[in-house]
């Protein structure tokens, strides 16, 4: 196991060949025990690097490419916190003891010293802090489905090179929302791959953020929702790149809306139908 979190980790920092990427997200899909474990390895890449203990490169993929996500940013902080009262209580008990105790024995002072090396209690208050952030979380965000979690390793692969995404059915869309359904771009419903390519043509004038939030819209309804999607520069500008499923392209008229996580009142609106 402890090989398994270890390779885990540095999938997690980016840290390995495309191929290796790609065995481990199709792992990841088939096996439930291997999310568990990528659970458990996100913990404790994030202890290694609140202890200080990743190298300089480590340390530089753990920021560039792991805290990606608001997420694990709150879960990171979270945990900081928890670490820093456990060892602030652990070291104030010590001290108010001093005084009042006689000298320790030497399986006291193993006691005590255990409390300071906090990775296994941290573990422990790590699952609570981490089951709290998820009731706070999960009220204010949406909970993904299965699917969405599958896609949201697809997406966030490096989809630059467009060769690659050639055997996917495609749809290019400006911003936009027409009243006559008729302007809409099109797709035909029998020419749907199991993934779908939209490309999204951002607006030339605007600061595109890092990464969007995108939110496939049926019938006024939130259907899909992918969080953490970055942009592509294209020979016209930029452009977003998301894949869909097709089991959630039925015939009908959409939106895919796109929001700047950091301006929740900048959202980006494409339309288009499935006939």
């Amino acid at each position: 196991m402890e090989t398994e979190i270890r390779e885990i980790k540095r999938y997690l920092l980016g840290g390995l060949t495309p191929p290796e990427m790609e065995a481990i997200d199709l792992q990841i899909i088939a096996d439930e025990n291997t999310e568990e474990n990528l659970l458990w390895a996100e913990s404790e890449l994030m202890e290694d690097y609140l202890d200080e203990m990743l190298s300089l490169p480590e340390v530089a993929l753990f920021e560039q490419n792991f805290l990606v996500s608001i997420e694990r940013q709150i879960q990171l902080r979270q945990l900081s916190l928890v670490k820093s009262h456990a060892r602030q209580a652990a070291i104030t008990n010590a001290s108010a003891e001093v005084s009042e105790t006689p000298p320790e024995s030497f399986l006291e002072k193993l006691k005590r010293n255990f409390l300071l090396n906090l990775r296994p209690a941290t573990a422990v208050l790590a699952l609570v802090v981490v089951g709290l952030f998820a009731a706070v979380f999960y009220l204010t965000t949406d909970k993904q489905t299965v699917l969405e979690k599958e896609f949201a390793i697809i997406n966030r692969k490096d989809l630059s090179d467009l060769a690659e995404l050639k055997p996917f059915a495609a749809l290019s869309l400006t911003m936009g929302v027409f009243r006559d359904s008729g302007d809409l771009r099109r797709l035909a419903a029998s020419q749907l791959t199991e993934k779908v390519l939209f490309r999204l043509a951002l607006p030339v004038q605007s600061t595109a953020p890092d990464k969007f939030k995108a939110e496939l819209v049926a019938d006024g309804k939130i259907v899909f929702t992918q969080y953490q999607i970055p942009f592509y520069s294209n020979p016209s500008g930029r452009e977003v790149r998301l894949l869909l499923p097709s089991t959630e392209l039925k015939k009908g008229t959409y939106q895919i809306r796109l929001a700047n996580e950091s301006a929740k009142d900048s959202i980006l609106t494409y339309s288009f139908a499935i006939e």
